[in-house]
């Protein structure tokens, strides 16, 4: 039987911001091209711990700032109430989708 599909995540920080990135496993690598425009899914970008499902939710949960590659990561997202589907860009077929939650009053 083969191996689920998983979703590679990493965090990356900026001053004190933490960025939840995740990305659909099988786009990694993946150059995208549109028109004019030309954008690689880089592995050393997207290089991190491989998730599945129910990790991921937990992931989008407890983190507030969280950039999603893809269809089915940004399904997961949807799906829990997260982000609309407004909001969902696509590129050659890949979606992706930016979520900001505001935890404190600003």
């Amino acid at each position: 039987m083969a191996e689920a599909l998983g979703f590679i995540i990493n965090v990356k920080a900026s001053g004190e911001y933490k960025v939840l990135n995740v990305i659909d496993e099988e786009l990694i690598g993946k150059r995208l091209k549109e028109g004019d425009f030309s954008l690689y899914l880089d592995p050393r970008y997207f290089s991190g711990e491989r998730v599945y499902e129910a990790q991921l939710r937990d992931l989008i949960l407890n983190n507030s700032i969280i950039n999603l590659v893809g269809k089915r990561s940004v399904d997961v997202a949807l799906k829990m109430g997260f982000g609309a589907k407004d909001a969902v860009r696509v590129i050659d077929g890949v979606s992706f989708l930016i979520i900001y939650k505001f935890v404190n009053n600003y």
